[in-house]
């Protein structure tokens, strides 16, 4: 596992789940979504996050597959790739 924290650039659906992004000039294709954690209030009464972190498996254009922790700051609507799990 890599810890990254590096922005990526994301095409997504209509409904803003990530379909490919671009990352250091290789783009991967999202072939599932494993983990979903949505943006929220970490306690009742709190402020909600304007974090949403989504696990996928992706395959690079090469074919090659990896499990990919990838969050997307909903206030400035940018996308960051957190871990890379080979």
């Amino acid at each position: 596992m890599s810890l990254l924290n590096e922005q990526i650039d994301v095409r997504s659906t209509e409904g803003g789940h990530p379909v490919r992004f671009a990352w250091r000039g290789r783009m991967f294709r999202v072939r599932r979504v494993i983990g979903d954690w949505p943006a929220r209030p970490e306690a009742p009464g709190a402020p909600a996050t304007q974090v949403h972190m989504l696990r996928v498996s992706a395959e690079s254009d090469a074919g090659e597959p990896s499990i990919i922790d990838i969050t997307r700051d909903t206030e400035s609507d940018s996308w960051t790739m957190r871990r890379q799990w080979n």
